[in-house]
């Protein structure tokens, strides 16, 4: 008797440029969540290493990876808001969560600009 193989392959995981740019963010927030590039980076390394995983995830799928960069754009685009509208000073770290909210603005426009995931079981 002939041997069957039973388990099924698992095509590739395909990424597209999106994809790549929300891993990359992800994986920059790890970094810096390990080791701070900036002296005045107070921020909770939890949230930057819960952010950098969350991006290292969702970059696996494209519609992840789109809802990753709205995620970036509402949470650290509240917390900019909030240090904009709240005290006088500024606090030096809000340079730092503009950037990751522009990681997220940059993310939505590549979204829109129609670097959808490629057709699957076209063939040409």
């Amino acid at each position: 008797m002939a041997k069957s193989n039973l388990r099924k392959t698992r095509p590739p995981i395909e990424f597209g440029r999106l994809q790549w740019i929300a891993l990359a963010v992800g994986l920059f927030d790890i970094a810096t969540a390990i080791h701070p590039l900036f002296a005045f980076d107070t921020s909770n390394p939890l949230l930057r290493l819960s952010t950098g995983i969350a991006g290292v995830v969702m970059a696996r799928k494209w519609e992840h990876a789109r809802r990753f960069g709205i995620a970036l754009v509402v949470g650290y685009g509240g917390l900019v808001l909030s240090q904009l509208a709240g005290p006088d000073r500024l606090e030096p770290v809000t340079l730092l969560y503009a950037r990751t909210a522009l990681s997220g603005v940059l993310i939505i426009a590549l979204s829109i600009r129609g670097a959808g995931p490629a057709p699957r079981g076209s063939a040409g």
